[in-house]
């Protein structure tokens, strides 16, 4: 029994290696010959054309054969051939779906995947370090963080996979400040130290001011806010109801953050571990980033109802 295991196991590592390769096609390109794709996958032209058979029977791919003009990808079964590589579902960490931009975008990616046939699953989690220490762990395959995030968090393990437009991530972020501040004394600033963005941005916002940073969990900055506990807070706009009330003022980013950090810090951003090319292949064949706008924008207007 020995040997038969290994050798299905080895029929199996070929497929795999493959449909690696065949992820990134798109129907209707040509395809390599034999010994070049045997030459860019570091397979045998025997276990080439072995493993193409095999994909084929499985409905993962359809090559129609042209003799000496070549093969052309007839017909490409992405799930499937996600299904080869993984054999299991793709999941996808996104942060808490805190206001209706997130549950859009949720929504969005839930329907984009599910009309390619890829089963997905979404789990959310606080803050894009706290994501990251998932993705290492191997508890996801992608996490979305803004653009910023994924710019200055990346480094050599990983890279940035995928991005959407601007506001796909937030609307915009402003400063909520109480009006009856005490000129005299620190300004009491609130920052959730699980969020990079709400760090760093509160960072430049107050550079060079007098203030007494106070670390919360962004669900306590409204009412801190309110019963006058810290004196101002940068937040996103998506969640003006919670923070705006009597005595508290709303502004724009000042112009100088706004240069620095441009839209990187609206945009939503996929990241995944370096090598994580047939990740990669299935975002940019799934998402069609102009249906997930489409579709969160709905979400945020209130004319369509949250799935995800």
């Amino acid at each position: 029994m020995e040997p038969q295991i290994s050798r299905k196991r080895t029929v199996r590592d070929l497929q795999v290696n493959l449909a690696k390769y065949l992820i990134h096609l798109k129907e209707g390109q040509r395809l390599e010959s034999i010994r070049e794709i045997a030459a860019s996958t570091q397979m045998s032209i025997g276990a080439v054309s072995t493993a193409l058979n095999g994909l084929q029977d499985v409905g993962a791919v359809a090559i129609q054969r042209r003799g000496h003009l070549g093969s052309i990808v007839e017909k490409l079964s992405v799930a499937k051939l996600w299904g080869v590589i993984e054999q299991g579902p793709l999941v996808i960490a996104l942060s808490l779906p805190m206001h209706n931009r997130f549950e859009g975008l949720a929504t969005g990616l839930k329907i984009s995947f599910e009309k390619a046939g890829i089963e997905a699953f979404l789990i959310f989690i606080r803050g894009s370090r706290t994501r990251l220490k998932a993705l290492t762990a191997n508890r996801c395959h992608a996490v979305l963080m803004s653009g910023l995030a994924a710019e200055k968090l990346c480094g050599k393990d990983y890279e940035m996979l995928f991005s959407l437009p601007p506001k796909s991530w937030v609307a915009d972020y402003n400063v909520f400040q109480r009006m009856d501040v005490d000129p005299g004394k620190p300004l009491r600033v609130a920052v959730d130290p699980d969020s990079f963005d709400h760090r760093y941005l509160t960072d430049l916002e107050f550079k060079g001011q007098d203030i007494d940073i106070h670390h919360v969990s962004f669900v306590h900055i409204s009412r801190l806010l309110k019963n006058g506990e810290i004196d101002a807070a940068v937040w996103t706009s998506d969640q003006n109801e919670s923070y705006l009330g009597e005595g508290i003022t709303s502004r724009p980013l000042s112009q100088h953050v706004m240069e620095q950090v441009g839209d990187k810090s609206v945009s939503a951003a996929f990241v995944g571990r370096k090598g994580s090319e047939a990740v990669r292949a299935i975002l940019q064949t799934c998402i069609n980033p102009d249906d997930v706008m489409k579709i969160q924008s709905e979400i945020v207007a209130g004319r369509m109802v949250p799935e995800y």
